[in-house]
């Protein structure tokens, strides 16, 4: 049997529940985000240390002769550059693309080269396809529509 002793003990212990819970909880979420925090602080601070890492490798002149013959395929005077086409790649390309990649191969064209050209066909006026309306579509309502007079 509970007494009114006991009974106050119990009330003041779920009114010390109830005013410390808020406050502990609200502790609890902050260690939380805390720790996320300090892991995105982590993360972020190893991409830093990345980062310089591969500013300071173009620092030494080899990673950047290096990296001119890889990306840019520089060579020296007198050696004679080879590019190695994938069979596989070619057959994908088709015979019409695979003659032109040979003949772009055997003419030496570099990649700027080739980007260059891609540009140039890019901007050729197709003859088969439809002419381009100088008229926007957006201000001017289409034939067939009628016309709403305001």
């Amino acid at each position: 049997m509970l007494t009114w002793r006991t009974a106050i003990i119990v009330f003041v212990a779920i009114l010390a529940f109830a005013v410390v819970w808020p406050t502990a909880r609200a502790y609890l979420e902050q260690q939380n985000m805390l720790d996320g925090l300090r892991a995105d602080a982590a993360a972020a601070q190893a991409e830093v240390d990345d980062l310089t890492a591969d500013v300071a490798r173009w620092d030494d002149d080899a990673y950047i002769e290096a990296q001119a013959r890889e990306r840019l395929t520089y060579v020296y005077p007198g050696e004679t550059a080879y590019r190695v086409l994938d069979p596989e790649t070619l057959e994908a390309v088709g015979a019409e693309d695979e003659a032109s990649a040979e003949e772009a191969v055997a003419q030496g064209d570099t990649w700027y080269d080739a980007l260059w050209n891609s540009v140039e066909v890019a901007g050729e006026v197709d003859r088969k396809a439809p002419a381009v309306s100088e008229k926007s579509d957006a201000t001017h309502a289409p034939d067939d529509a009628p016309a709403d007079d305001n």
